[in-house]
C-alpha cells in the first residue's frame, strides 16, 4: 500500500505512449485508479507524473503546473505531423543560418502569445481527436490559444540541428513552436526529438525509469504524498474539529495571518492535523472560504 495515494514521477522512455507507464504500473500493483497529469507524445522521453488512488483526483492542478523541455530542432525540412516522424512536405536550405540568427530569434518568443494547437494533437474536435482527423487526411479550424514562454535559450547548435531549453505554461505545443521558429528564419523546420525535464518543482532527477518499475517496490516512500506534491500551493493548518467538518463540505474560517498567507482568489490547501491533505479552496475577496476538492 505504500504506492496508494501517491504522486509518483517517472521517466518515459521513446516509443511507448504515456499510458503504457500506467498499464506497466497496474500489472504491478493492485490498485484500482491510477492515471497520469498530462500526456508525452509517443516520440518523446522523459518527466511524466503517475497518480494512484486518491491522488489521481490531483490531475487538473498539476497539469496546470509549468513545463520545461529540452528540444532539438532540425532545419531544412518540415513535416505533416510537425515532428520526426511525419512526411516531408517542404524542404529549403539551411546553410546560411548561424548562431546568432537563432539566438535573435529565440528571444522575440518570450512572453505571452497567440499559438495555434497543430491538428496532430488530441484535443477534440466534436468528441474525436484531431489526430484521427489528420491521419484521415481532414485539416480542422483550430482557435488560437493564449500560451505563454517564460524562458527560451539557445544550448546547442550543430547545424542542420539546433537544441533550445523551453521553460513554458501549459498548452503549449513545442512541435508548433520549432515550425514558427524555423518560419521566422525563413528556412522549414521541425521538431527532432524533445525531452521534458521538469513539470513545476518535479524534476526528471527524481523520476523512476518506466523501463524499470519494479523498482518501486523497493522505495519506503516512492514520488511524493498528495499534500507534497502540491508544494506550490500556500498551506493552511486545520484544527481537528475542522478536519471532521470538511468531510461535510463544511469550510473553515481563516484566521487574519492564514488570509494573508493566501492571494486574492488563489487556491491554497488545507492539511489535516496529521499531515495529509484535506482538501484543496480558494477564498474570495470578502475572505469566504469555498472549497473546491476534498480529499476523504
Amino acid at each position: 500500500r505504500r504506492l496508494l495515494n501517491r504522486v509518483i514521477p517517472m521517466n518515459k522512455t521513446s516509443g511507448i505512449s504515456t499510458y503504457d507507464c500506467v498499464r506497466r504500473l497496474k500489472k504491478l500493483v493492485d490498485i484500482e485508479k491510477i492515471g497520469h497529469a498530462g500526456s508525452l507524445d509517443p516520440l518523446a522521453t522523459g518527466l511524466v507524473l503517475i497518480l494512484t488512488g486518491e491522488a489521481t483526483k490531483l490531475s487538473s492542478y498539476l497539469m496546470d503546473l509549468p513545463k520545461r523541455y529540452i528540444a532539438s530542432v532540425q532545419l531544412g525540412r518540415s513535416t505533416d505531423t510537425q515532428d520526426a516522424e511525419g512526411s516531408i512536405v517542404a524542404e529549403g536550405d539551411w546553410g546560411h543560418i548561424e548562431r546568432k540568427d537563432i539566438e535573435q530569434i529565440v528571444e522575440s518568443f518570450v512572453g505571452k502569445r497567440k499559438q495555434v494547437p497543430p491538428m496532430y494533437s488530441a484535443l477534440k474536435h466534436k468528441g474525436t481527436p484531431l489526430y484521427v482527423l489528420a491521419r484521415r487526411g481532414k485539416s480542422i479550424e483550430r482557435k488560437p490559444r493564449d500560451v505563454e514562454i517564460y524562458e527560451l535559450e539557445l544550448i546547442e547548435f550543430e547545424p542542420p540541428l539546433f537544441t533550445v531549453e523551453v521553460y513554458c505554461s501549459r498548452g503549449l505545443y513545442v512541435r508548433a513552436l520549432a515550425e514558427e521558429i524555423g518560419a521566422e528564419l525563413g528556412v522549414p523546420a521541425h521538431l527532432h526529438d524533445l525531452e521534458r525535464v521538469a513539470v513545476g518543482h518535479f524534476t526528471i532527477d527524481d523520476a523512476v525509469d518506466c523501463d524499470s518499475i519494479d523498482s518501486l517496490l523497493t522505495i519506503e516512500k516512492p514520488g511524493y504524498s498528495m499534500s507534497e506534491a502540491l508544494k506550490h500551493l500556500p498551506t493552511v493548518e486545520v484544527t481537528v474539529e475542522e478536519a471532521a467538518r470538511l468531510s461535510n463540505g463544511i469550510a473553515p474560517r481563516l484566521s487574519t495571518s492564514s488570509i494573508d498567507l493566501v492571494n486574492d482568489r488563489a487556491l491554497f490547501k488545507l492539511i489535516r492535523p496529521d499531515g495529509s491533505l484535506g482538501a484543496i479552496a480558494e477564498i474570495s475577496r470578502r475572505g469566504e472560504v469555498s472549497l473546491k476538492r476534498v480529499f476523504g
